[in-house]
C-alpha cells in the first residue's frame, strides 16, 4: 500500500470517535503507529484528499473531524457518467454496463454516480441531463460508436469549463474533429489493460481542482504549488503515453527489421553439404584442441584403408 494510503487509513481511524483533532494530535497518532517515514507534502496531501473525498471536515485551521454519514452523503461530489447506452440486453447496453461495473466504480467511489440513462429516456436530452452536464464535479464520457447525444453532451459539458474525462474503446478511431482531445483507451477484454485504465484514470482525477471547504491547504505556499502542478499533469500523461507508443513501435521495428535480416541471410548464403555443415562445427573445437584435431585426421587416413580392404574382400 502506498505511503499516502496508509496515512489515510490511519486518519480516519483515529477520527472514527467522533473528536475534534488538531495536525499536531494527528502527527503525534502516526507516530506512535509507527508507519514510517512520511514527507510534509505526503501529510498535507493525505488531508487534502480526505477532505476532497468528504471522509473529513475542517473545523478550524489545522483542526479536523470525521464526517458523519449523513454530512458525508450530503458532501459527496457527483460523478455524471455519458456513454452509448442501447437497448436492454443489446451489446452497446452490456459494453456501458462493464464499463461502469468494472473500471468507473472502482475509481471514483468518492462520487455518486449518475449514468446518463438514469437521468432521462434513452436517445433524449432533457433538461435533468443538462443540469447534470452543467452542475457535476465531474463528467466521464464515452466515444465509442461515435453516439451523437454523446458529442452534443460532451461539447455541453466543455463550455464549462469544469473537468471532463473522455474513454474509447481501444479499436476504435474517434473523428478527426475531435481527435486532438486527451482520450482514455479500454479494452474489457484485458484485464491487465482494465488495472493500467484505471490506475490512469485515478491519477487524473486526483489532478483536478475541486472546490474544498477551508480552503485547499492551510500552507498558502502547497496551495499555490498544487494549483500549478494541477493543469500540467494531464499533459504529463499524455507525454507518457506517447514516448510508450514510440517505443512499441520502435520496437517493433526493430523486430521487423531482425527478421528481415535473417531471411535475407538464409536466401543468399549458398547451400552447404552435410559434410561442411559438420566440419563447421567441429571446427571451434579443434581449434581450441590441437590434439583433437590430430586424432581426427588419423581417423581419417585410417578410414579409406579400411573401406579399400572391405571392397577388395568382395
Amino acid at each position: 500500500m502506498a505511503k499516502s494510503a496508509t496515512i489515510q487509513e490511519c486518519i480516519v481511524s483515529f477520527l472514527a470517535d467522533g473528536q475534534a483533532r488538531s495536525v499536531q494530535n494527528i502527527k503525534a497518532h502516526l507516530t506512535k503507529l509507527n508507519i514510517g517515514n512520511y514527507s510534509e507534502g505526503q501529510f498535507a496531501g493525505s488531508i487534502n484528499t480526505l477532505q476532497r473525498n468528504g471522509k473529513i471536515k475542517k473545523l478550524d485551521r489545522g483542526v479536523y473531524s470525521l464526517r458523519t454519514k449523513d454530512e458525508e452523503e450530503k458532501n459527496m461530489k457527483t460523478c455524471f457518467v455519458v456513454s452509448p447506452i442501447g437497448n436492454a440486453n443489446s451489446e452497446i447496453r452490456k459494453n456501458a454496463d462493464k464499463l461502469l461495473k468494472y473500471i468507473i466504480k472502482p475509481v471514483c467511489e468518492e462520487f455518486n454516480i449518475v449514468r446518463a440513462d438514469q437521468a432521462h429516456d434513452a436517445g433524449s436530452i432533457t433538461q435533468t441531463i443538462l443540469e447534470n452536464l452543467e452542475t457535476a464535479d465531474l463528467v466521464i464520457a464515452d466515444l465509442s460508436g461515435h453516439n451523437p447525444n454523446v458529442f452534443y453532451e460532451m461539447g455541453f459539458r466543455q463550455r464549462t469549463g469544469k473537468p471532463i474525462i473522455h474513454l474509447k474503446k481501444h479499436d476504435e478511431i474517434i473523428p478527426f474533429d475531435v481527435s486532438a482531445i486527451r482520450t482514455f483507451d479500454y479494452d474489457l477484454t484485458d484485464l491487465d489493460s482494465v488495472e493500467s485504465i484505471k490506475e490512469r484514470l485515478r491519477q487524473t482525477i486526483s489532478s483536478f481542482s475541486f472546490e474544498l471547504e477551508g480552503g485547499i491547504s492551510d500552507n498558502p505556499e502547497e496551495s499555490i504549488q498544487e494549483k500549478m502542478t494541477q493543469p500540467i499533469l494531464p499533459i504529463l500523461y499524455q507525454i507518457l503515453d506517447a514516448i510508450s507508443d514510440l517505443r512499441s513501435e520502435v520496437s517493433n521495428i526493430d523486430h521487423r527489421a531482425l527478421q528481415t535480416a535473417i531471411t535475407t541471410m538464409q536466401s543468399t548464403q549458398p547451400k552447404m553439404s552435410q559434410e561442411d555443415m559438420l566440419l563447421a562445427q567441429l571446427m571451434p573445437a579443434m581449434i581450441q584442441n590441437p590434439s583433437l584435431m590430430k586424432q581426427l585426421i588419423e581417423l581419417g587416413e585410417k578410414y579409406p584403408a579400411q573401406q579399400k580392404n572391405r571392397k577388395s574382400r568382395h
